[in-house]
């Protein structure tokens, strides 16, 4: 039996820089594979590193002959690329057994198995045990439909009629340290997938913790996630960073933790201590991880042992210097807070990036115009990133601006966090494209900031203001207003 991975031909964000991750989530499901089932053939297509286009996609789909194919989409803005995917093995083969998952199926699975009779089955939450099981079914029963309600975990048709299986419980933290390594033997080539903005080698993503404890009210991860985290333990870290720097040369770290380490100054301390113990240090490694405001001010003097361990660059979601906007996404943070974080980071030599959310339903121009004049003349980060609210399906806030009327737009390829897809109670989604491209403008087409940054002594910040010169981000913002 072939169980075939793929992730589909797409463009990747403008915002951050010319990039190309790797298949993350795929990776582990494929390790997860061919753990528990040895048996079964597992292959993954990375269209982007393998440079496939459609057609190139059919012709190795072809070629392969899978008797189940899947490819997931954690984000909402490729749910259409999941969903042409497996609309295309369909095409090709009327009988293959076609799966899914992630964050957007898995929130909205009812309506997309009656709107796509191209998808079989939506793998719901964490997908590694459900994927087990079902491949377990098919070995026993075959690639067939038929007794899918004894599998865990899943959503599916049955004879036209929606079902939904019990979900499994999120993965505990024993659970997760006892994954095995990502297949990344499966992929043709590590030398392909990089971060320009960011460094000029190659680099490879690592988690050391799922999901998150806290309550904002936009984050679709802590609701895939269901309010669970769990981590692997500092060894098991250091371990697959060991072997991902021994194996395949790995020098750049990209840590997928929602809030690394959890936040927990003693696991993280502990962590930074034994990367150092190993030779995994500052003049060998780089890497980068996001973190709570709060968080890094309980770290507070770890950061130095961080950035001393290879920690380079933080992202900080900062969201808005207003307490009444904070207290509405139920941040659990204070605009106070986000610039002593930020001053801790650029204290310790860690390029701090700052994100701001705009687009609050009492949002105004004047209101924006304040919070992007906190962003760069109060916070003062090294690299400031501009996002409109975007209401996940699933979260609470889609929920409510859904309930209200709000969400304007439903072509899920504009749910990227720059494009305006509510009209709010001051400003319409067109007035709000318009005021994402002036606080792009207030930041990077400022003489004084843009000189700043393109002659700063930090080489990440310069790399940064040097592609949104010569990309011409503002520019490409502008072509976003209707």
């Amino acid at each position: 039996m072939k169980l075939l991975l793929v992730e589909p031909p797409k463009q990747f964000w403008f915002v951050m820089g010319e990039y190309l991750p790797p298949p993350y989530n795929l990776l582990i499901l494929a390790a997860v594979v061919e753990k528990e089932l040895p048996e079964i053939q597992v292959q993954i297509i990375d269209c982007q590193a393998e440079k496939l286009d459609w057609e190139g996609l059919a012709e190795r789909i072809r070629k392969e002959k899978p008797d189940i194919i899947g490819s997931g989409s954690h984000a909402t803005c490729n749910a259409y690329k999941t969903v042409r995917t497996l609309d295309l093995a369909k095409q090709l083969d009327p009988e293959v057994i076609t799966i899914t998952g992630g964050s957007h199926f898995t929130m909205l699975d009812e309506t997309t198995l009656n709107q796509y009779p191209s998808i079989d089955i939506i793998m719901r939450y964490e997908a590694e045990k459900a994927l087990v099981d079902l491949i377990k079914h098919f070995q026993s029963y075959g690639c067939t439909k038929n007794g899918l309600k004894k599998v865990q975990g899943i959503a599916f048709r049955d004879n036209g009629i929606f079902r939904r299986t019990p979900d499994y419980p999120p993965l505990s933290s024993e659970e997760l340290e006892n994954l095995p390594y990502p297949a990344y033997h499966l992929l043709p080539d590590l030398n392909q997938y990089h971060f320009a903005t960011m460094s000029d080698v190659p680099y490879i993503l690592l988690e050391g913790s799922r999901g998150c404890t806290h309550d904002c009210t936009f984050c679709s991860q802590t609701t895939f996630y269901r309010r669970h985290w769990s981590t692997k333990s500092v060894n098991r870290i250091a371990d697959e960073m060991e072997w991902m720097y021994n194996t395949f040369g790995s020098r750049f770290f990209w840590f997928t933790d929602d809030n690394f380490c959890g936040g927990r100054p003693k696991l993280i301390e502990e962590l930074c201590q034994e990367m150092l113990s190993r030779g995994l240090k500052g003049d060998e490694i780089e890497w980068f991880a996001q973190m709570r405001v709060d968080s890094i001010l309980k770290v507070g003097d770890g950061l130095k042992t961080m950035n001393r361990a290879g920690n380079y660059w933080q992202l900080v979601g900062g969201e808005s210097p207003f307490t009444d906007v904070l207290n509405s996404y139920q941040k659990g943070i204070r605009g106070a807070q986000t610039v002593d974080a930020i001053k801790l980071l650029r204290n310790n030599n860690i390029l701090a990036q700052l994100m701001i959310i705009l687009g609050h339903e009492n949002e105004t121009r004047d209101s924006i115009r304040q919070a992007m004049e906190w962003a760069t003349d109060v916070v003062k980060p090294d690299f400031i990133i501009t996002m409109l609210l975007t209401p996940y399906p699933g979260t609470p806030m889609y929920e409510d601006l859904n309930r209200k009327g709000r969400i304007i737009n439903e072509n899920w390829t504009n749910y990227d966090m720059i494009h305006a897809v509510c009209d709010m109670k001051y400003l319409s989604a067109v007035e709000l494209q318009e005021e994402l491209y002036r606080a792009y403008r207030h930041v990077y087409d400022s003489w004084s900031r843009r000189f700043s940054g393109i002659f700063a002594k930090n080489k990440y910040r310069r790399r940064i203001f040097w592609y949104y010169f010569k990309a011409g981000v503002v520019r490409q913002l502008k072509r976003l207003i209707p």
